[in-house]
């Protein structure tokens, strides 16, 4: 039933309209009600689940009539008399089901994390830093402020309001430690910059929605010039109830002392730290210009301070000092101090702690560590060489993230090559790829409630002027489709090359290829960035006699559709050279993603082609270059991708009339094989094998040999926490994303049909079954065709799968679908508007679908693009760069589609969602148009969501391998307030479509309880004696212990091995300052604490997965002595020493602290020491035993 109140004070919002109704609702017991009030109106409604508690509302507070005429009230909200009566309308639908699935989810037990709070009255806050004076730690303030307010200790963040309208959000994640004194002080030492907003009534954001808040980069009053180096905040707050409130936090997770804390100047800080900062880049440029220094060791000296490390007094006095003994070294013949070196230093800087060691901070230790790090990478550069060095596909390019507040710097980092490094190997220390993002390195993304006008302003002048580093000014230079998606960029330093040219922004673009004709700076952007495209693999043409020649587009009848649309021909000789330069586990791929010239999209091999010759489409060519010596590939198709349902797909094929218990089944099988992984050692291993997981090495075989010797790996913490986090990571996917697998599934790379033998509405599937891990292909018939993002009704279609005569040039093909040339319309344009320059498909031909009904495909018209009608200028797309950070509303589409094709009963065919699709493929295009899409013409949503997005319990990792999973919900899309004067901007219903059925059918906590968490204790030691027994009988020649010149050489390996490891746990890290854990590092995926993961993490694990393939397989051959010249070569020996090293003790101190306990190396030792064991048994059984 709803109640509608009116004479409600206007100023009231919707949930201070609830805050004042809750003491009436708590006063008459009632739990299920809805408020609704306008903004800026005098009236409102509750909407009450039970009638019967609306009725006892309106007899206590209902409205009755004034014997003297007019209405009397029965109900006063700040004091004003307000009228409630029954409405004259029905209570929302929604609002109900909302309402029910609350209660229902309240009788089970299904309760959010109890909020908690903890409140100061605060007189007086500062900013600045801890330093020791002597052996005293002291704080001292920076910038200082009178302003009155409160801090309130939430859930998840320190909240700091400041009269009159300044608000401080700091994560607890990042408080490090908290100090205080009786005397009611509070000392804050954070690892990031906290959030900074300015509280409005109400603004207008740039797309014209009213925002409460505006996102600041400082506080003012001098803040802004150092606000990245000072990370201390102190507040002074009243004493009335301080102790209390102070023995509550010591409950918390929060790193507590009590410490008096004295405020004084240290000889560090005789200046200000922004006087200091400036001090040292003067010095840094210096080195710059004289060379005394190499400027990569001057981009760590400055990441030093700038991060803050170090005070920028005692960066510099290290410049000084370094910059004396690389004199020293260069007259006396040595080498000198490395990169490597310097990096390591970072991971030995802890934060001033009342009780530290103070020789810690001080230069003449930080200069003995340095040359300690530098013996132990001289000591062991031969095992590094192939860790570090640059190769013909993999680079070391220094990293800087722009963040609201600050520049930070990081890396090198191994980077794929692109065509602009490639050009100039000797000078990638002039390039940097620059993130930006906020300060826990998450993306900026659209929030209705938050105005980033400035921030956007800021990034904008960053754009324009540059990045000063060591005496150096980068600029922007442009950037790559996915890298726009993921807010990255490239800038560039001048140079002199190594023919002696200078090179700038205009030389490098200039060698690019012709760019005059193009007069929209997205456009212009998106051309000049296929330059700066990802291409792990290059072939040049000339050594291989190749020839490149231009052939014409297929098109329809009419010409205006071009069916070849981004797809040539590439003759089998060719080919061959592609298989020669790609390293053999990509196998013989017949489909490649390429770059060359101006030319971009995938070439297909064509059998008929008799030389060497590659054969390019107008379709393919997107601007005129003279560079075409090299062939530049970013994908080929190796492999077949598994295919796996999404939501989209999913709702779309129940609209279609796909039978619900199809859905089920697949999932039904699913989780049944997730239940059994745990149970059999021996599936677990297979199950590690079909998700590749550590493939490199090889993991699973350790598994299944402890499946033949009856040996339980759950009695290792790390290996079980290796198969907990995948199962759960699979668990998490299918509940919460609806991943689900379909057996007779594939998703492959679209082709055409050049032969012309396939006819209109004909496809011919084919890919390899990877050892029968997959399918068979399907059989001519019917199959469904689909590719991601599908919004549209129309974006799933059906073909006819053919299979060509066995002589045929189509049959030459594998892990690709092969479209027709012939008709009016290609399909993939039918498929969310596809082409063939290295567009996904998937295909289904499962039989229960046979009867679906399809739906005619979406024909939006061609987009246009911006003309600025004349010549692009790089400020025009630094511009564009900004404007689609600000604008890019993608995710918001997709996620308001799926609420109204749930909410709406003919679902995907509803006109709303069919707009809703459009302004997607509107969005998609955003990148290369220029035009974003226009707010107002998205269709208006309720506030009510599917359960099905609502967030689940947070993921935990404990001492950071063990993994839990927690039992209270955690509301994510409520973090960014996490303040009580703050509604939840979201409520649940319980929805009845299938996504909603499927979602509910998934009990993870229980499935993590009962068929996957291990709480049987865990006995390392005996575990590794028992793997090291077991292998010494395989081989009678081992030694029990190694010998000692093995064992040395196995210490060398395992440094080298865990500073790679730890190297990865920076970088891959979405976060500045808080690494990734070794678990993650090793799976080869990141973990999302609040469920799945963003898209950024997802495209940042696949760069971490090939990066542990790169590091782990370096290793590996090292272990087994196929990297190492030796005239006696044996690999099980120094195996089996690397094995028993990595069983010894590891790592402590402040590394410790901050990474863990490294435990990988020893699993990557016996995984080398088992495959060494396989081989020996292969070429002399006789020497072996077998188990």
């Amino acid at each position: 039933m709803e109640v509608f109140l009116h004479r409600v004070p206007a100023d009231l919002n919707r949930h201070g309209f609830k805050r004042e109704l809750e003491p009436f609702m708590k006063t008459l017991r009632i739990q299920d009600f809805i408020c609704e009030k306008p903004r800026k109106k005098r009236f409102g409604t509750i909407t009450f689940l039970h009638v019967y508690d609306a009725e006892r509302f309106l007899q206590a507070h209902g409205e009755k009539l004034n014997p003297l005429g007019g209405l009397k009230s029965n109900l006063k909200l700040m004091g004003v008399g307000v009228c409630c009566k029954p409405s004259r309308y029905p209570p929302k639908p929604f609002a109900l089901r909302t309402l029910e699935h609350e209660a229902q989810e309240r009788a089970k037990g299904h309760r959010e994390r109890p909020e908690e709070s903890v409140v100061f009255e605060m007189q007086q806050y500062s900013c600045g830093r801890c330093d020791f004076v002597g052996d005293e730690l002291t704080y001292n303030p920076e910038v200082q402020w009178s302003a009155r307010g409160t801090i309130k200790f939430k859930t998840r963040s320190m909240i700091v309001n400041v009269i009159p309208e300044c608000r401080i959000r700091i994560p607890l994640a990042t408080i490090v430690s908290l100090i205080y004194s009786t005397d009611g002080t509070l000392t804050v030492t954070l690892s990031d910059v906290p959030f900074f907003f300015k509280v409005m009534g109400t603004s207008y954001n740039p797309l014209g929605i009213a925002s409460s808040r505006v996102r600041l980069s400082n506080l003012g009053n001098g803040h802004d010039q150092v606000v990245g180096q000072c990370l201390v905040y102190q507040f002074k707050v009243s004493v009335v109830g301080f102790r209390a409130n102070i023995e509550k936090l010591k409950d918390w997770e929060i790193t507590i002392y009590r410490y008096n804390l004295t405020t004084a100047r240290s000889p560090l800080c005789s200046q200000t730290v922004s006087f200091e900062f400036q001090k040292l880049l003067r010095e840094l440029e210096e080195c710059t210009s004289s060379r005394s220094l190499p400027f990569g060791i001057l981009f760590q000296l400055q990441a030093l301070a700038q991060n803050a490390y170090l005070h920028p007094t005692t960066s510099r006095q290290l410049a000084e000092r370094l910059r004396k003994r690389f004199a020293e070294d260069k007259a006396a013949g040595r080498d000198p101090i490395t990169v490597d070196g310097m990096r390591k230093l970072f991971n030995m800087i802890g934060w001033p702690f009342p009780g530290d060691d103070t020789r810690v901070y001080e230069v003449d230790f930080l200069v003995a560590t340095l040359e300690e790090n530098h013996r132990e990478i001289q000591d062991g550069f031969a095992y590094r060489e192939g860790l570090h060095e640059n190769t013909v596909n993999m680079t070391k390019v220094n990293r800087v993230n722009v963040t609201p507040t600050r520049i930070t710097l990081h890396g090198p980092e191994m980077e794929p090559q692109n065509r602009i490094l490639r050009k100039f190997p000797n000078h990638h220390e002039y390039f940097i790829r620059v993130q930006f993002c906020d300060e826990n390195g998450e993306d900026l993304l659209f929030n209705a409630n938050v105005d980033y006008k400035d921030i956007f302003g800021r990034f904008k002048d960053i754009m324009t002027s540059g990045i000063q580093i060591a005496g150096r000014t980068y600029n922007f230079l442009g950037f790559s489709h996915s890298s726009l998606r993921s807010h990255a960029v490239w800038f560039s330093s001048p140079f002199v090359d190594d023919n002696g040219h200078m090179q700038t922004y205009f030389s490098i673009v200039r060698a690019i290829g012709k760019f005059s004709h193009i007069t929209s700076p997205a456009r212009c952007a998106a051309r000049i960035g296929q330059a700066f495209t990802e291409t792990p693999f290059m072939v040049p043409l000339e050594k291989h006699g190749v020839l490149v020649s231009t052939i014409p587009d297929l098109k329809s009848p009419d010409g205006s559709r071009v069916f070849s649309d981004g797809v040539g021909a590439i003759s089998r000789e060719v080919v061959a050279s592609i298989w020669a330069d790609i390293p053999l586990k990509r196998g013989n791929p017949t489909c490649f993603q390429i770059r060359l010239g101006g030319a971009k999209g995938m070439l297909a091999a064509d059998t008929r082609l008799r030389t060497a010759v590659i054969q390019i489409r107008p379709s393919m060519i997107k601007f005129y270059s003279e560079d075409m010596k090299n062939l530049e590939i970013c994908n080929m198709a190796s492999k077949p991708y598994p295919m796996v349902l999404n939501r989209q797909v999913i709702k779309i094929l129940e609209d279609m009339g796909a039978p619900k218990d199809w859905f089920f089944q697949m999932q039904n099988e699913e989780l049944t094989r997730l239940q059994s992984i745990t149970i059999s050692t021996d599936k677990t291993a297979r199950f590690l094998k079909d998700k590749s997981v550590a493939e490199c090495i090889g993991l699973y075989r350790l598994y299944r040999q402890c499946y033949w010797t009856r040996l339980n790996y759950k009695k290792d913490g790390f290996l079980r926490a290796i198969v907990e986090a995948v199962v759960l990571r699979e668990l998490r996917l299918l509940k919460h994303k609806a991943r689900i697998p379909v057996k007779k599934g594939m998703t492959l790379y679209g082709i055409i049909d050049e032969t012309g033998f396939l006819q209109e509405g004909e496809v011919y599937v084919t890919f390899d079954r990877m050892e029968g891990r997959y399918a068979a292909p399907p059989e001519p018939g019917h199959i469904l065709v689909t590719r991601s993002p599908a919004l549209h009704c129309g974006d799933i279609q059906r073909a006819q799968n053919v299979i060509p005569p066995k002589d045929h040039p189509l049959r030459y093909h594998h892990n690709c679908i092969v479209f027709s040339q012939k008709g009016s319309r290609d399909l993939p344009s039918k498929l969310s508007g596809g082409d063939l320059d290295g567009d996904l498909y998937h295909v289904i031909w499962d039989p229960d679908l046979e009867s679906v009904e399809t739906f005619p495909p979406a024909d939006y018209p061609r987009p246009t693009s911006i003309d600025i009608g004349r010549d692009v200028r790089v400020d025009d797309m630094a511009a564009f760069f900004v404007e689609f950070m600000r604008s890019d509303i993608l995710g918001m589409i997709a996620i308001r589609h799926m609420i109204m094709a749930d909410q709406a009963a003919s679902g995907t065919r509803d006109t709303s969602c069919r707009v809703l699709a459009e302004l997607h493929s509107k969005a998609v295009d955003f990148s290369k148009t220029g035009i974003p899409v226009n707010m107002e013409d998205m269709p208006r949503v309720n506030r009510y969501r599917p359960d099905f997005l609502a967030p689940g319990p947070q993921t935990r990792l404990y001492n950071k391998s063990k993994i839990g999973l927690e039992q209270h919900v955690s509301h994510a899309n409520y973090d960014d307030d996490d303040d009580a004067d703050v509604e939840k901007p979201y409520r649940y219903y319980k929805s009845e479509k299938i996504l909603g059925k499927l979602y509910r059918a998934i009990d993870e906590q229980s499935i993590w309880r009962k068929h996957v968490l291990s709480e049987s204790e865990t006995d390392e030691g005996f575990f590794w004696n028992s793997v090291m027994d077991d292998c010494l009988k395989r081989c009678k020649s081992l030694p029990r212990t190694p010998r000692g010149e093995h064992l040395d050489e196995a210490k060398r390996i395992r440094a080298a091995y865990e500073d790679a490891i730890i190297s990865a746990m920076d970088t891959y890290s979405d976060h500045p300052t808080k690494p990734i854990s070794e678990l993650e590092v090793v799976i080869g995926s990141i973990i999302n604490r609040r469920g799945v993961q963003t898209r950024r993490q997802r495209d940042r694990s696949n760069k971490l997965h090939e990066e542990f393939d790169r590091i782990a397989t370096w290793i590996t051959s090292i272990m087994r002595r196929q990297e190492i010249e030796d005239p006696n070569p044996n690999g099980l020996e120094l195996s089996l020493a690397c094995l028993y090293h990595g069983i010894q003790g590891s790592d402590s101190g402040h590394r410790k602290e901050v990474y863990g306990e490294l435990k990988s190396f020893r699993v990557v030792a016996a995984c080398a020491l088992l495959a060494e064991l396989d081989q020996r048994d292969k070429a002399d059984p006789k020497n072996c035993f077998t188990m």
